[in-house]
């Protein structure tokens, strides 16, 4: 499959390189001797990427410290699961998913990335996929999720942190909503 893959700390975004890299072996994922308990191989379709995520270290070495170049970036993805992993729930083969992908495995700038099936939602066949891909991560640090069953003493409806929940069906009327991050509420409308 074609990645943009990077080698080279010091060489920033000039050093990122279109490359050839292995496919996820979905076979060999659905084993249980292949598999990361609840992954799933998504066809990737829209992707996003920020220049810092390259000082990173996790984009650098594993959770044991191991160099893991050449490495792909990117963490936000929306697309179409091709295959899934021993264990992994919630999901089906065809269905259209957004979400982030795990800081220390390669990512998303790829024409497939494997996720776990807990880090992914799904997509509503309204949604753009580029516009899945997008509200990933702004969903994650903005804490601009609309949840439906968080409401603030005052009846308004909370925006928590909570990717997976970002698209719910439309609410009838004029909506002021209440900005939370976390547990924590904020007193400001927007």
């Amino acid at each position: 499959m074609k990645a943009i893959v990077v080698t080279d700390q010091a060489a920033g975004t000039a050093g990122m390189t279109l490359a050839e890299r292995p496919e996820p072996d979905a076979a060999r994922l659905a084993s249980l001797e292949g598999a990361n308990y609840g992954d799933v191989v998504v066809e990737v379709h829209a992707s996003g990427f920020t220049g810092n995520e390259l000082e990173w270290p996790s984009t650098w070495i594993d959770r044991l410290g191991r160099d893991r170049t050449p490495s792909i970036p990117g963490h936000e993805v929306a697309g179409v699961v091709t295959s899934l992993s021993y264990g992994a729930t919630g999901l089906s083969v065809g269905q259209r998913v957004f979400g982030l992908t795990d800081w220390t495995r390669d990512g998303t700038l790829a024409e497939y990335v494997v996720v776990e099936a807990r880090n992914l939602a799904p997509l509503p066949g309204d949604v753009d996929l580029t516009v899945g891909a997008g509200v990933a991560m702004t969903g994650q640090h903005s804490g601009v999720t609309l949840s439906s069953h968080d409401v603030a003493n005052d009846g308004l409806p909370c925006l928590p942190h909570h990717v997976g929940e970002y698209f719910r069906e439309p609410v009838d009327g004029p909506v002021d909503f209440l900005l939370g991050d976390h547990d924590r509420r904020s007193e400001s409308q927007c």
